[in-house]
């Protein structure tokens, strides 16, 4: 399989309050984009669950499910596909001004890949070759940094790589918290 870069941006999110402690729950979702051409399009749901730790200290859990599609460009493949992955964060809070206070994560994961659909087009876009589905099972690595903008509102932007497959994202995610 062949590296993949793809961004997400996405435009629904939902903040709810959440039991179990100091574990708070936000949920969100949208469409994802490709950074180069011939990578993948489609949409994307996103729950993430953070807890307090020490002061300044945060852990984050984030639950991924999603569906897309490769662009169908001449001499390229053409697949469709659904996604799962659940990564989890550690982020510490860093003050670079009194206005400025992101959160700084590192973490790993796991994501479960499904490929439909597999084909090969020619330079002239028509499939020459059809190909079985697979299955690929991913070990991801993970940086991000969430921005708060407002006491309800949010911007996370996660990047993860996996392996052996190492498909790349990068997503931007709106937040919205009621409490």
């Amino acid at each position: 399989m062949m590296k993949t870069w793809t961004a997400g941006i996405f435009v629904v999110a939902l903040g709810l309050p959440a039991g179990a402690g100091a574990w708070r729950l936000a949920a969100g979702g949208g469409l994802l984009a490709g950074l180069v051409p011939g990578t993948a399009f489609g949409w994307q749901f996103t729950g993430q669950w953070t807890r307090a730790g020490y002061a300044g200290e945060r852990w984050l859990v984030e639950a991924n499910i999603g569906q897309y599609a490769t662009e169908a460009d001449a001499g390229a493949w053409l697949e469709r596909g659904r996604a799962a992955s659940l990564l989890v964060l550690w982020e510490r809070r860093a003050p670079f001004s009194y206005t400025f206070r992101p959160w700084l994560g590192i973490g790993g994961g796991i994501s479960r890949y499904r490929l439909d659909d597999r084909q090969r087009l020619n330079d002239a876009g028509y499939a020459i070759a059809s190909y079985p589905a697979i299955t690929e099972n991913d070990a991801d690595l993970a940086v991000a940094m969430t921005v708060p903008l407002a006491p309800s509102w949010s911007v996370a932007i996660t990047a993860q790589t996996g392996f052996p497959s190492r498909i790349s994202t990068v997503s931007m995610t709106v937040l919205w918290r009621l409490l």
